[in-house]
């Protein structure tokens, strides 16, 4: 992963573009989420299905997470507050949301007012140094978010220091397949987001290894996010014409392998086993 054109400053400031959330939420989802959708029958999926698809990506997350009322529950990158909120609703546990946008972080602590018995804050921190303890949380979750870190191995380290051991990191985020992509889906999927291509599904991976995860699940979500941006164009394509001929680029860069969605499901692999690894046991 070569190193970023683009600036934590770059995507502070699209974050805290008021406007550009205004206009994402006229036709993306009103909530302020930004997710991507998980749908049950993709060849019958029509735009009224986008919201619930996205619905249904939380709960089988949430399936997999084994989140409990105990548990201590790192978002990072966490938005305008919508998952944090909605996991406290569903478990009872605590969520600590950080996100580097004071945009978000304001609208999330506005909605967490309402909610006054979950345990859920919010704070504006960049990923790739938080300010907690080693082995603070139990769990850590993240949704279609981490590409934006321009230091992503960097945010990935700190994610694994402020879990315990045997702590589960849950994401899902996007990744570009091959090598190298074409100079249409640099301009409308990568330079439009000021991101840079990611990693490989397979490398990703590897990196998670390299830190000291297992990794218990790796999905591959491409053909629902290739929906995803089809149904998105389609709801923004009387408003934002822009935007709709963007989403359909991203479609076939999707297409292309050029762009995929991945989901990891990974646990911090206990001290006594890595020193297992470290002294060649298996």
């Amino acid at each position: 992963m070569k190193q970023s054109s683009f600036t934590e400053a770059d995507t502070e400031a699209l974050f805290d573009d008021r406007e550009r959330d205004k206009r994402f939420r006229s036709f993306w989802d009103p909530e302020g989420s930004l997710h991507w959708g998980y749908f049950e029958n993709l060849a019958d999926a029509r735009a009224s299905d986008f919201v619930p698809a996205c619905k249904r990506w939380d709960e089988y997350m949430l399936e997999q997470s084994g989140i409990t009322a105990q548990s201590r529950v790192l978002e990072v990158a966490c938005g305008n507050g919508n998952a944090a909120i909605w996991l406290a609703q569903q478990t009872g546990c605590e969520v600590v949301g950080v996100d580097l946008s004071s945009n978000y972080i304001e609208n999330a602590r506005g909605k967490a007012s309402n909610f006054p018995s979950l345990r859920v804050s919010f704070h504006k921190e960049s990923a790739t140094n938080l300010p907690f303890e080693n082995g603070a949380f139990t769990h850590a979750w993240s949704q279609g978010a981490l590409y934006h870190i321009h230091e992503l191995e960097k945010a990935l380290a700190e994610v694994h220091r402020v879990l315990g051991e045997g702590g589960i990191f849950l994401f899902d985020d996007l990744v570009t397949p091959v090598e190298e992509v074409s100079e249409t889906a640099r301009k409308y999927v990568y330079e439009r987001q000021r991101v840079e291509p990611t990693f490989s599904p397979e490398v990703y991976a590897e990196k998670l290894r390299s830190l000291g995860f297992t990794v218990l699940q790796l999905k591959d979500l491409s053909e629902h996010l290739k929906k995803s941006y089809e149904l998105v164009s389609e709801l923004a394509r009387e408003r934002y014409q822009d935007l709709s001929f963007a989403f359909e680029k991203t479609q076939e860069a999707i297409a292309a392998r050029e762009l995929g969605w991945c989901f990891y499901l990974c646990e911090k692999v206990k001290s006594s086993k890595v020193s297992d690894l470290l002294s060649g046991k298996r």
